[in-house]
């Protein structure tokens, strides 16, 4: 197994994690203070390493790109998920989520490299099926109440932008590295989240958080700064749609947190939906071997037969 997809798989599972433990402390935080101060925590880990990486540094026509897909990513998409998993709650959303390998397939259309193969395709139209069982069965069953669409329709906002913006970045990691990228990207997204900070009601003063609080943001924070790092590693070595499948370990993860720290109770559909999503990866996986093993077979351009 490549370093890429070990990174692609440990940020599925830190995805998980981040929303599980957003859910639990969105409510007293705010969806904006919360965004704000999980990316200024994750900056604190990202800045010295930026600072001390090899090479030259952004290329100054890259800075303004970079900034406004950062704002995209971390500002607009967080924001957009705070807010679903304080309507929808974590297993939810995190499987909506796990859409984004599909959305970001039908995206890649458009931008070179694109292009997968027929079993990465239907590796990932699989993981979008688990999705589609959970958010049929709970709607069948009457458990999707006004509230939840609402959640729900936030993440689908989230997922968009996520497939949009893993497209976006790949020139610029290549031209100008991953953490030195990372930094500026997280940044720029440190205003808008903010000002949304600043602009929303609710929430506990912050003085009166709990140790519990405190302690899930500090985990919120730094496992979004090494996660995000892993992503953005994976998507210098690998296509965009094949990265962010991973992200389908999210709802699997999400799952099993949230029955074991949130009291949550799965139903019949979340079981199924995660068994398929599972089932995925592993497919995606063995293309993936697959591919690297056609590549070392072929002969080199030009050599005789």
């Amino acid at each position: 197994m490549t370093r890429a997809l070990v990174a692609s798989i440990v940020t599925g599972f830190q995805v998980g994690a981040a929303l599980v433990a957003s859910e639990a402390v969105v409510a007293d935080v705010g969806a904006g203070r919360l965004g704000f101060l999980r990316y200024a925590i994750a900056l604190t880990l990202i800045v010295p390493v930026a600072l001390n990486a090899r090479g030259p540094g952004v290329a100054r026509r890259d800075l303004l790109p970079v900034a406004l897909i950062g704002i995209g990513q971390f500002g607009v998409l967080v924001a957009l998920l705070n807010v679903a998993v304080l309507h929808a709650g974590s297993p939810r959303v995190a499987l909506v989520f796990a859409t984004l390998p599909v959305v970001t397939l039908v995206l890649g259309l458009g931008f070179a490299g694109g292009r997968v193969s027929r079993l990465e395709f239907g590796s990932i139209l699989l993981s979008v099926v688990g999705v589609a069982v959970l958010l049929g069965g709970d709607a069948l069953g009457g458990r999707l109440g006004p509230s939840d669409w609402t959640g729900l329709s936030c993440a689908g906002g989230a997922t968009l932008i996520g497939a949009l913006c893993s497209h976006l970045y790949r020139p610029y990691l290549q031209r100008n590295g991953v953490t030195q990228v990372g930094m500026i990207a997280m940044a720029a997204s440190l205003l808008p989240l903010g000002l949304m900070s600043l602009a929303e009601g609710g929430g506990v003063p912050i003085g009166q958080w709990s140790t519990r609080t405190l302690v899930l943001l500090g985990f919120v924070g730094v496992s979004s700064g090494f996660g995000f790092i892993l992503w953005l590693y994976a998507l210098t070595h690998l296509q965009a749609a094949v990265v962010t499948a991973f992200l389908g370990l999210s709802p699997v993860t999400a799952t099993v947190l949230a029955v074991l720290f949130l009291g949550a109770t799965p139903s019949a559909t979340q079981v199924g939906a995660v068994a398929l999503v599972v089932g995925s990866l592993v497919a995606i996986a063995f293309a993936q071997r697959r591919s690297r093993s056609l590549a070392v077979a072929a002969p080199a351009p030009g050599s005789a037969d």
